[in-house]
């Protein structure tokens, strides 16, 4: 083993991996700097039940030390049997130290510790019963890397060592690629595929913290990689391995059922041409086993064989009734997967959704970019004029994961991070593009153009480099100077800019972990608390969505996302945006990606401090609406209606909707029939209706109960309010 690593060091092969050593080691000292992705607490508890049961039969968690406390006593309305105790589970300012960090105090140092996200109200009992998505081997190994890094060698904190699983897998197709690469077209062409997937900014962000897609994306290379290998080197073990690769692809997500229709093409090709190349050889059965043999066909039956065994064995779900429970997870991709999006419906030509391609050209770094599209035509021209079957490898790995997904009918959402497989395919065309190059400078027989031409693509991935890195830890949300960045994809509104799938919320945690006061209260005017990493808040600080206050003015702390999403819109998040200073703002290429405002008086913008009651000119009620004329246009802020509750039916659906002129209407996208905001604040109760607006420039009002005998419209009494003045 030391001589092997010797000679690898030695080889231009340790070149051509360098870039995947330095991925590693910067994804593993980098991991710190990253938050969650806001659906990746779940897929932690459900890992962490299966891998328990998996390690030790025991389908609860009763066997393991209760979660260290904090306190000794049992907050109120709180169940303190269950592990871990939650947000409710608070010690005395400290300083600047997080709930992790306190937490761990109280653990003595020959404990084995308990994960944060092993959690006695989740339990394999319990996913088992509410299995109807995405496959969990991904939290499975994601929840292994925790008990080891975590739980046992204590050298790496709580969430992070589930991230480890992440980075690692990152890596593994990072060095494949590279690999894969040097062993085909060389050691440049393979340290510039290295540096183009290492450094291609969605997977680079994503694979910090995304639990699916960048794992799903290494397994789906590796399963190729390995298969192309095992039939060009006649290696059946290869093949198996492949076809283990398929199974764990499979068990993390479905998008490795689209494999097929990448491997079967070329492997038709490559037949094909073996025989051809070889047609004067074959003189019999005998000389025809030569070319295939005997194992490799048995390897080829066997793969769907070990491939299925090995999604069976790794999620329980399947064990009693697989066949009916894997149609029960086709349901779900089928409902996922197709339809069009409403925002997506200007980018759809003739059926087919152009979205998927020109957000691939806006965000992948020109240079990465320039290469694949040069690697993509040397590969065309190699194919149709040298009968290679490499190159129809490479580009239907490339091509088919984007034309699935922009194919008439199916749908993609939130960017290109559910195809992340085409990643490393366009790393490989890079690295490709690289090779033709070269090959186009030694046609011209001078050195001097081949080493400029060597130059030239490192500087260029160099700069590449250094612009991905400008941006850490928000590498997620980049784009390129095509769309004019991040800012330019704002000016254009392009679907999903600046989404940043919850990374983003670990900066505004730092920063009120530094900044906050002893005590201090927080929420989320839109999410839920699973989007906190609680172990990473400080522990005095008291997470509840309930603190909202609005115009009550509580003094309590907002964090929120500021991204292309529909929810900006709601009256929680309105307020803040509209009446608050924001205290906090992270954000890229001058485009807010979260902020955090300080909801008292002193960081209220002027003008905004007070409102008053204005007069309503005229008030009609008819079918089910009531039609309000304020006279004059106002900024609207709320509108109180008391009414009766008997006699009439209470209120279930309808909406409001304002206008400036009585032409153009603005509907809001809130319900009528449900509180926007916590009762003690609005003052709603069951005879009193109230609606709330962020100083919307409003003068006529429509009340539509959808109903014909709303208690809202049942003897009411109407007062509407607004700022004194447009500020």
């Amino acid at each position: 083993m030391i001589n092997l690593i010797f000679k690898i060091l030695r080889s231009k092969l340790s070149l051509a991996i360098l870039p995947s050593v330095i991925f590693l080691v910067v994804g593993v000292w980098t991991l710190p700097h990253y938050g969650m992705n806001w659906d990746e607490p779940i897929h932690f508890m459900r890992g962490q039940a299966y891998l328990h049961y998996f390690l030790t039969g025991e389908k609860d968690y009763k066997s393991l030390p209760p979660y260290p406390k904090l306190i000794p006593d049992c907050p109120t309305k709180k169940n303190c049997d269950v592990s871990p105790p939650g947000t409710a589970d608070t010690t005395a300012y400290q300083g600047n130290i997080t709930y992790e960090e306190a937490v761990l105090k109280n653990v003595p140092r020959d404990q084995v510790w308990r994960g944060y996200y092993q959690h006695d109200n989740y339990t394999f009992n319990d996913f088992i019963k509410m299995e109807d998505g995405h496959p969990p081997l991904g939290g499975i190994l994601a929840a292994l890397t925790n008990k080891i890094f975590y739980q046992h060698l204590h050298i790496i904190t709580d969430v992070e060592s589930y991230h480890l699983f992440e980075v690692l897998a990152s890596f593994a197709i990072v060095l494949a690629v590279s690999i894969f690469v040097y062993l085909s077209f060389g050691s440049f062409p393979a340290v510039v595929a290295g540096i183009a997937l290492a450094s291609y900014p969605l997977f680079l962000g994503e694979s910090h913290f995304n639990i699916k897609d960048p794992p799903l994306s290494a397994f789906f290379g590796l399963t190729l990689i390995f298969f192309y290998f095992g039939i060009i080197k006649n290696n059946w073990k290869l093949i198996i391995v492949s076809a283990v690769l398929f199974g764990i692809s499979m068990s993390i997500k479905f998008n490795v059922v689209f494999l097929p229709i990448i491997i079967l093409p070329w492997l038709l090709v490559y037949l094909v041409k073996l025989f051809s190349d070889n047609r004067k050889k074959i003189r019999g059965f005998s000389s025809l086993r030569k070319l295939i043999p005997a194992h490799i066909l048995v390897s080829l039956i066997l793969y769907p064989i070990v491939a299925s065994l090995t999604f069976y064995i790794l999620w329980p779900f399947l064990w009693p009734d697989p066949i009916n429970n894997f149609l029960k997870i086709l349901t779900y991709y089928k409902q996922i997967g197709t339809g069009t999006p409403p925002e997506l419906v200007d980018y759809i030509v003739k059926g087919w959704n152009t979205y998927p391609f020109l957000w691939i050209i806006y965000t992948t770094p020109i240079p990465v970019l320039t290469l694949t599209i040069v690697g993509m035509i040397g590969s065309v021209y190699d194919l149709i004029f040298k009968r290679k079957h490499l190159p129809l490898l490479l580009l239907l790995w490339l091509l088919i994961p984007i034309l699935r997904v922009s194919y008439p009918g199916t749908s993609i959402y939130g960017g290109v991070r559910q195809i992340m497989e085409y990643i490393p395919a366009m790393a490989v065309m890079a690295g490709a593009g690289a090779h033709y190059l070269i090959n186009v400078a030694r046609l011209s027989k001078k050195v001097y153009l081949v080493y400029f031409t060597v130059l030239g693509v490192m500087v260029s991935l160099v700069f590449t480099v250094f612009e991905v890195a400008s941006i850490h830890p928000n590498e997620n949300v980049y784009f390129n100077q095509i769309i004019g960045g991040l800012s330019g994809a704002k000016a254009r509104d392009i679907p999903y800019w600046g989404n940043s799938y919850g990374n983003v919320y670990l900066q505004g945690i730092m920063w009120l972990n530094a900044n906050a006061e002893p005590n201090a209260k927080l929420g989320f005017p839109i999410s839920t608390g699973g989007n906190l990493e609680r172990v990473k808040l400080r522990p005095d600080i008291y997470y509840w969505n309930g603190h909202w206050s609005g115009p009550n003015m509580g003094g309590e702390y907002e964090m929120e996302l500021d991204f292309d999403w529909d929810p900006k819109e709601w009256y929680s998040y309105a307020y803040y945006e509209t009446f608050v200073e924001p205290v906090f703002v992270a954000q890229v290429d001058g485009v807010p990606l979260l902020k955090i405002w300080k909801n008292d008086l002193a960081h209220t913008r002027s003008g905004f401090e007070k409102e008053i009651e204005y007069q309503i000119v005229d008030n009609s009620i008819e079918e089910g609406q009531m039609r309000l004329d304020i006279g004059k246009q106002i900024p609207l802020t709320r509108i109180v209606v008391e009414h009766s509750k008997i006699g009439c039916e209470l209120q279930k659906g309808g909406y409001i909707a304002t206008s400036e002129d009585k032409q153009n209407w603005k509907k809001d996208p809130e319900t009528i029939s449900a509180p926007q905001v916590p009762v003690n604040v609005n003052g709603w109760d069951e005879d009193t209706f109230v609606f709330m607006f962020a100083a919307r420039k409003s003068r006529y009002v429509i009340l539509d109960t959808l109903m014909e005998n709303s208690c809202y419209l049942k003897s009411p009494s109407v007062k509407v309010y607004g700022l004194p003045n447009f500020p």
